[in-house]
């Protein structure tokens, strides 16, 4: 049997693809979407262009040579010292945050474009190698977005506030028009950063691609939606801003005080384990789904809201079909993989917004919000489907299919709280098994099943 399960997992795009991007350590670029691997080029091409117009520039000044490479060895240093510090807190194959914009940033501001266009690729290569679960191409891929950033931010505070040799206190933030060319240049960095992946990013995440992208933590689920996750990160958009302001401006006072900047940013970094252990306490450990308490959480929270507002609220009991068996003849580890190849198969057959749970065992449950109560059936459906087409491959054997049978229950009658609707979903699921499995069954307000014209025998 493989090592790797997600890997072994042969699952439809794509959620094929993005299993063995979480795990694969190999330049895997061409296996992402188009609209992925678009971004990636485009980016580094611009990247590389930049880098050779600011080669062509001016040539560089010792000083800014020795400035730099003070910048990358105390930026070195805090990659992996963090990476160490960081190592009995983390969660396996997690990108994590690593504040590498607080000194690409800092460059940016004090040096001319060239420096700051190339210090994202050694940094972000050292962190890739600190921390495997990012891919090489992602790691160019910041790098180039951290360098067209800084291109811009530099040029931007050199065209504002021209220097012909290297920043002092006065001539960084000494004037009125001083600071405003250096707030400028630290306005544009992150926003650039960000534009970088934007698209991406969004893609990325409708595709299952979170974690692959670089996102902190699994993500069991997007109910609390994208202005939470925004919430989420501004505090430490906040922070690496900050930092990088304060390096910059105490490096032109003494560049002794730099000893003195290392620490708290290694304790910054530290700190912002917090989302990650966040993430861990809302996941299921094998499938990185939201966990029962979790889901339940999120769940009534959303029922809540539904009664408020009028709109329809749905739950779906997924159950896999014959998974004693599985067990009793292929032994727990390959039920694990059927575990890890259902999960993939319910995050690529759903929605970002929608939010999937492990109940248990072998059994799954996801929660919708819907305009319209067709749309549930077509979800179970579709869900029903693509674990049909998923299989396993395992070694010295034929590739292991399995599939589910799935519950409906639909809140938009008389309101009830949370057990009922879920005891519909039960009652629903065990119809859905007693009619034959692989089957679909919508419960009707009042708790009696129906068939669903969408069910399929197996």
């Amino acid at each position: 049997m493989r090592r790797e399960p997600r890997v072994a997992a042969d699952l439809p795009v794509p959620a094929g693809w993005r299993a063995g991007l979480l795990v694969g350590s190999g330049w895997m670029l061409w296996r992402a979407p188009l609209a992925v691997m678009h971004r990636i080029v485009a980016v580094t091409v611009c990247w590389l262009i930049l880098v050779g117009v600011a080669a062509a520039g001016p040539r560089p000044r010792w000083a800014d040579v020795e400035t730099f490479a003070v910048f990358l060895g105390l930026g070195s240093v805090a990659v992996v010292l963090s990476a160490r510090l960081g190592v009995d807190l983390a969660v396996a194959h997690t990108p994590r945050h690593d504040l590498l914009a607080s000194w690409a940033l800092a460059v940016a501001v004090l040096l001319p474009p060239l420096f700051p266009t190339v210090i994202g690729l050694p940094l972000c290569w050292l962190a890739g190698r600190c921390e495997p679960a990012r891919p090489p191409h992602l790691r160019v891929f910041h790098a180039a977005a951290l360098g067209i950033a800084g291109f811009c931010a530099s040029s931007v505070h050199l065209l504002l506030s021209p220097s012909d040799g290297p920043f002092t206190v006065d001539s960084l933030i000494g004037s009125s028009v001083a600071t405003m060319a250096f707030l400028a240049a630290v306005a544009v960095h992150p926003v650039l950063v960000g534009l970088a992946g934007l698209g991406m990013y969004r893609r990325g995440r409708e595709d299952g691609l979170g974690a692959w992208l670089g996102e902190t933590g699994p993500r069991p689920g997007a109910f609390p939606g994208p202005a939470a996750e925004r919430a989420e990160a501004l505090p430490t958009w906040a922070a690496e801003t900050c930092s990088a302001i304060i390096v910059a401006v105490l490096w032109t006072v003494s560049p002794y005080l730099m000893l003195a900047v290392t620490p708290p940013m290694l304790l910054l970094q530290r700190s912002l384990l917090h989302t990650e252990l966040l993430h861990a306490a809302r996941c299921d450990a094998k499938t990185s789904l939201a966990n029962p308490a979790y889901w339940r959480q999120v769940a009534q929270r959303e029922l809540d809201r539904a009664r408020r507002t009028g709109r329809p609220l749905s739950v779906l009991l997924v159950d896999i079909d014959h998974f004693k068996q599985v067990n009793d003849r292929f032994g727990h580890l390959v039920g694990d993989l059927i575990l890890l190849a259902v999960a993939d198969a319910l995050r690529a057959a759903t929605r970002p917004r929608d939010l999937v749970g492990r109940f248990g065992g072998e059994e799954f449950v996801v929660l919708l919000a819907q305009d319209e109560p067709e749309r549930p059936l077509d979800v179970a459906e579709r869900i029903r489907r693509q674990v049909a087409g998923t299989s396993c491959r395992l070694d010295g054997r034929p590739p292991l299919s399995v599939t589910v049978s799935v519950g409906v229950a639909t809140e938009q009658g008389p309101p009830g709280d949370l057990a009922t609707l879920l005891s519909r979903a039960d009652t629903a699921l065990y119809q859905a098994k007693a009619g034959g499995r692989n089957r679909v069954r919508l419960a009707d307000p009042l708790g009696d099943p129906l068939s669903d014209p969408l069910s399929a025998a197996h």
